[in-house]
């Protein structure tokens, strides 16, 4: 299983003052109380965590497990489960009873959160338009080193930076970030799209990738020969190499291939037959 990010803690009896109420002064705090024998209450610990990840650390989630903190749960009142509470400025403001329908819990942090622009954000985005793009990406630079935790700046420092078709300088961001980040999805994602842009820029003679192919079934031809396609919008023919190197050749540069396609289904939403067909296969691959 892979870690929870820093936005996701487990509360107990004994953190719950410093984890929670005090973390509140500074932010919103969600608070999680399930038991693992209490089914809907795994389905809200579920949905929470996603919406934690969905927002991207703008709020903390606490999950506090009841039978294991009893005396905590009596002294909030926790009567049944599932049940969720959001803390501000020390205090609880906000309690749900029951898993909420899915949708609901992005509605609640909004209207807790507000629109989520941020200042650096904001500011850089005004610097790019002014055409100081420079200047834009050093203020995004700044918050990336003060916030290491929060994927939202180096996404947008990779895609100001692809605009400009500065695609080196864009793997260099990527390939920098620590390790938790470089599998969150939309970095991932773009890792994998950046990779396809500079092969298939540098090995663009598919004649010649074609006939050395022929005669040696070698990965780094056939990842070349994808990437070039993909330049050449020659989407269905990259995803056919793809997926042969997802399925004969898994684990090529730690399993890039896959990663390439996932990039592409992004690329190509709503293009509805090849999405559904090889999104089918890699599926059954995986599975």
């Amino acid at each position: 299983m892979p870690k929870n990010p820093r936005f996701i803690l487990e509360g107990t009896q004994g953190n719950f003052n410093e984890l929670v109420l005090q973390n509140s002064r500074s932010g919103l705090v969600a608070v999680d109380f399930w038991a693992p024998w209490v089914g809907p209450s795994l389905r809200q610990r579920e949905l929470l965590i996603r919406a934690a990840k969905q927002f991207e650390g703008r709020f903390l989630l606490v999950s506090v497990n009841t039978d294991e903190n009893s005396r905590l749960a009596s002294q909030l009142n926790i009567r049944s489960l599932p049940v969720f509470k959001l803390f501000r400025h020390g205090r609880e403001i906000e309690t749900f009873h029951g898993v909420q329908p899915e949708a609901d819990y992005a509605r609640i942090f909004d209207r807790h959160l507000g629109d989520g622009t941020e200042p650096a954000i904001a500011s850089a985005l005004r610097l790019w338009q002014a055409g100081k793009s420079d200047e834009a990406l050093r203020v995004l630079a700044e918050a990336a080193v003060a916030m290491p935790e929060q994927p939202r700046y180096p996404v947008l420092m990779v895609k100001l930076l692809m605009r400009q078709r500065r695609i080196d300088e864009a793997l260099a961001i990527l390939e920098a970030l620590p390790d938790e980040l470089k599998t969150h999805d939309e970095l991932a994602s773009l890792h994998a799209h950046l990779i396809i842009l500079r092969t298939g820029v540098r090995n663009a003679d598919q004649t010649a990738l074609r006939a050395r192919l022929e005669s040696s079934d070698d990965p780094d031809v056939r990842f070349q020969l994808a990437s070039s396609l993909v330049i050449a919008d020659e989407y269905e023919d990259a995803l056919e190499h793809l997926l042969y190197l997802a399925q004969h050749a898994p684990d090529y540069r730690d399993g890039l291939p896959k990663q390439c396609m996932i990039a592409l289904f992004n690329l190509l939403e709503g293009r509805g037959e090849i999405l559904k067909r090889f999104r089918s296969a890699l599926f059954q691959l995986e599975h």
